[in-house]
């Protein structure tokens, strides 16, 4: 089984709302005027999206970030970029927001993250069903949403004490016959060193579920928000991947999964300059050990 992981495309637009004038759009919005409109290419998405098609994943999932402030205009654009592969994946599509995506309170952001979230997903789920458990050929997937409006000066995250609680009950249950937990989310749980995020940057219940991964009740993870991609590979086999922006550094990550096993094999596509598209070799240095 194939897996298409993509995240953080930070499409940028300048908010019409008079309100983004008095929060935390304001700073979003100057922020991406002055550095990520330089520095983030549509083109690289894209790219990605043949690339995509000719990797003919049975799974396509997107750890959010989608827009750089959350505004109605961008979540609007993003979601008219990545129709296509909505368009082709249908059911095998997810999305989950980041950070930026639930950048606000305001009542006309919170209500298009709401619609963005329901046509990327095709109707399927609701933002409000969030957790959710999501069955894919023999795959259990851990979808939970770690995105709520924070301070200015943070770009944090939160698992609620009921996402805990609904998460433990899932992992510390015993497993059926060769069953593979995945968890999706924007937040990874570490860095590529194995070290905490900082505190501006992390999202608070990481711990609980780092110590899911290592007690082996976990394991994959599948993140975004920290834009350096990374792949990081635990002793007994379980890990994290963080597939990085996609229009920043101009590249995604795939993970090849054996039915039946928790193995997985993973690596990373450039679309960073163009080529034709194609099928990449898998590079044993980034097979990740057998648990």
């Amino acid at each position: 089984m194939r897996i298409v992981h993509l995240s953080d495309i930070h499409v940028g637009r300048i908010p019409r709302s008079l309100r983004a004038l008095v929060d935390k759009r304001a700073f979003g919005a100057v922020n991406h005027l002055l550095r990520r409109s330089r520095q983030f290419h549509v083109a690289y998405l894209q790219r990605a999206l043949a690339e995509i098609a000719a990797l003919h994943p049975e799974l396509v999932v997107c750890t959010g970030d989608i827009t750089s402030v959350g505004s109605p205009e961008e979540l609007e654009a993003a979601c008219n970029l990545l129709e296509p592969l909505r368009a082709t994946f249908g059911p095998r599509f997810v999305f989950l927001p980041g950070n930026h995506d639930a950048y606000v309170t305001a009542p006309d952001c919170r209500e298009a993250l709401a619609r963005a979230f329901d046509r990327l997903n095709g109707g399927r789920w609701s933002l409000d069903d969030l957790p959710l458990e999501w069955q894919v050929s023999g795959l259990r997937l851990l979808l939970v949403n770690a995105a709520t409006p924070v301070s200015c000066v943070l770009s944090s995250g939160r698992l609620t004490p009921a996402t805990l609680t609904w998460l433990a009950a899932r992992l510390e249950a015993p497993r059926s016959d060769n069953e593979c937990r995945v968890v999706v989310s924007h937040f990874p749980l570490r860095q590529v060193d194995g070290q905490p995020l900082s505190l501006r940057r992390r999202m608070a219940g990481a711990d609980a579920l780092w110590d899911h991964l290592r007690a082996g009740r976990l394991d994959l993870v599948l993140c975004g928000h920290v834009h350096t991609p990374f792949a990081r590979w635990e002793a007994d086999g379980r890990g994290e991947v963080c597939a990085g922006s996609l229009t920043l550094q101009g590249c995604f990550s795939v993970l090849e999964w054996t039915p039946g096993t928790r193995r997985f094999r993973q690596f990373f596509v450039d679309v960073s300059t163009p080529r034709e598209p194609t099928v990449p070799a898998i590079d044993d240095s980034l097979v990740a050990p057998v648990s």
